[in-house]
């Protein structure tokens, strides 16, 4: 049986017309689909990539302030060693050498005021007054020391905390002076018996040391704020 091809011819060439059409079209969707993988890909390297370094930057920022907190959670820690320090040190100084200090005056004084020795009396106040002065100036020595570490506070602590740090200092200067005036006044007071003028430089001293404490508290809470907010 002969079977007429040229019948077949349009039927043909239909059919491979249609297969390129088809082929076309996939080759299209095939490249268009490639592209979109393509850049997909390249979205999520990005994606991954911007991923990373938004960890990154947030663990640096992590060891950054953790770094900050322990930095300045030890600075302000010293300081307030050094003050209680300086404190306990104001102490013992008035009861291990003042005290001893006030008893010999008065010891020797009522000696020679009993021999009616003016020049004893005398030389017992002058004795007195060098050896408050010793003391005196040790306590401002330990006073200088307290402003310089204030001073290094202030690099590192905050706007309001300086402003107390800057009442402290005031307070500790009215503290000194009124404890040099205190101890100025004891022999005379003591050799005029003056209970009135002694009860009142202690009140005085007493009352300064009450602003001490209660700015040393506003300071202390001020830290404990600001390392809270690192």
């Amino acid at each position: 049986m002969n079977i007429d091809l040229k019948f077949l011819e349009p039927y043909l060439i239909y059919m491979i017309f249609a297969f390129l059409g088809l082929l076309i079209l996939y080759i299209k969707t095939y490249t268009t689909e490639k592209a979109k993988m393509e850049v997909l890909k390249s979205e999520n390297k990005k994606l991954i990539e911007e991923t990373e370094r938004i960890k990154k930057d947030f663990q640096l920022e992590i060891s950054k302030r953790r770094y900050q907190y322990e930095s300045k959670k030890e600075q302000y820690i010293l300081f307030f060693k050094l003050l209680d320090q300086f404190t306990n040190e104001a102490n013992k100084s008035t009861q291990e050498k003042l005290l001893p200090i006030l008893d010999e005056f008065n010891r020797n004084f009522l000696n020679y005021s009993s021999r009616n020795d003016k020049k004893g009396e005398n030389n017992a106040t002058s004795v007195m007054s060098k050896k408050i002065q010793r003391l005196t100036f040790e306590a401002n020595e330990s006073l200088i020391k307290i402003k310089q570490e204030t001073n290094t506070i202030r690099l590192i602590a905050s706007d309001r905390i300086i402003q107390k740090l800057d009442l402290l200092e005031l307070a500790y200067d009215k503290n000194m002076e009124q404890a040099i005036k205190m101890m100025n006044d004891l022999p005379k007071q003591m050799m005029s018996n003056d209970q009135y003028g002694m009860k009142k430089s202690q009140r005085e001293i007493e009352i300064s040391a009450l602003v001490i404490k209660e700015i040393k508290d506003e300071i202390i809470e001020l830290m404990r704020k600001e390392l809270d907010e690192i």
